[in-house]
C-alpha cells in the first residue's frame, strides 16, 4: 500500500511517503508561514524520489489537530482535495498518537504546548491507539502528574505518520479529514471578549 501523510500543525512541516516498502520523507525548517507555499513541491519531491505519481497513491493521511488552526487548515484542505480527485481514502491523525507511538507504558500522557502555560494533553493506557481522554491542563496540573508525560519538542517522525495510518487503515478508520480543535482561535476569542465589552456596556 502507497501512502501520503503530512503533518503541517506545527512550525516544521512533515511530509511522508511509503512506497514498496521504503519511507521516503521531508521535513521544512521555514516556519508555519511557509506551509501553503511549500506543502505541494515537498509532495512532488517525494513522489519524484520514490518514482510514482499522485494517482498511485493509495492512501492519504493528515495531522488534524490539534495544533496551529492555520496549519491544520493547510494539510486538511489539502489531502482532502488530492484525495477527493482520485477518489482515495483519508486517514485523521492526531498530534497525541503520534507523540505516543512508541510508548507502550501501561499509562502515560504525550502533551503539546498551547502557550498561555496550558498544554493539550493526551492520557493513553498501553500505546498509541489507547487514548481514554484528552483536552487542555495547565503546566501546574501537567507537573503534578504521577506517570510518564512525552512532550512535543521535535518535528513529527515519519515513520510513526506512517505506521498510524497503517493502523488505522486495518480498523477501517477512513473518511473525509475534519480539523481537530481544542479550544477557540485567537481570532474566536478576542471576538466574543469585544462583543463581551459591548453588552456590558
Amino acid at each position: 500500500m502507497k501512502i501520503l501523510a503530512v503533518d503541517t500543525a506545527w512550525d516544521n512541516m512533515v511530509v511522508a511517503l511509503c512506497a514498496d516498502g521504503k519511507i521516503y520523507s521531508e521535513t521544512s525548517l521555514d516556519g508555519a508561514k511557509k506551509h501553503n507555499s511549500l506543502i505541494l513541491p515537498m509532495i512532488d519531491k517525494l513522489l519524484d524520489k520514490a518514482g510514482i505519481k499522485i494517482g498511485e497513491v493509495d492512501c492519504f493521511a493528515a495531522v488534524v489537530g490539534p495544533g496551529s488552526f492555520t496549519g491544520i487548515r493547510i494539510g486538511v484542505s489539502t489531502v482532502n482535495a488530492l484525495a477527493f480527485a482520485r477518489n482515495k481514502n483519508c486517514v485523521a491523525i492526531n498530534a497525541l498518537e503520534e507523540l505516543a507511538y512508541s510508548c507502550t507504558d501501561k499509562e502515560f500522557y504525550t502533551a503539546i504546548d498551547c502557550r498561555h502555560n496550558c498544554y493539550y494533553y493526551g492520557k493513553f493506557n498501553g500505546g498509541f491507539d489507547n487514548m481514554v481522554s484528552m483536552g487542555e491542563i495547565s503546566a501546574t496540573e501537567l507537573d503534578e502528574v504521577n506517570c510518564r508525560v512525552i512532550k512535543k519538542i521535535l518535528p513529527s517522525d515519519p515513520n510513526a505518520l506512517i505506521e498510524i495510518v497503517k493502523s488505522k487503515v486495518a480498523k477501517g478508520e477512513i473518511g473525509a479529514l475534519v480539523p481537530l480543535y481544542l479550544k477557540k482561535s485567537q481570532a474566536e476569542r478576542e471576538y466574543e471578549a469585544k462583543n463581551m465589552d459591548k453588552t456590558d456596556k
